[in-house]
């Protein structure tokens, strides 16, 4: 009887082992399974804050661009003005030559 109790001592053992066996590679394939979800979530997290870090970027972009822009068009318009004031002063010194000079030389062509 001996030899049947340490058999039987034996496979409980073995089922033991293999029941631990198991549980552990179980536990693993759990473990490796939410590994890879924190991983995708990681991922996920970096590429919405890539995302929104390139919108405002691009935002930036388009607003120094506007800028530059208006302030091209504000130089444009005081180029413009300037260039009319001098033109109404270029024509009011010829005014006043000629009358100056009609004036002086008794209107006579």
């Amino acid at each position: 009887m001996s030899s049947n109790k340490a058999q039987s001592v034996k496979d409980s053992a073995a089922q033991t082992a293999e029941h631990t066996k198991n549980l552990g590679a179980e536990e693993a394939g759990q473990a490796q399974d939410h590994a890879q979800e924190m991983g995708q979530a990681a991922k996920d997290k970096a590429n919405k804050a890539s995302n929104f870090a390139s919108e405002k970027g691009n935002q930036a972009g388009q607003a120094t661009s506007d800028a530059a822009q208006a302030a091209k068009d504000k130089a444009v318009e005081g180029k413009d003005k300037t260039g009319g004031v001098l033109q109404q002063t270029g024509d009011k010194v010829i005014e006043t030559l000629t009358n100056a000079k009609d004036a002086v030389m008794g209107n006579k062509q």
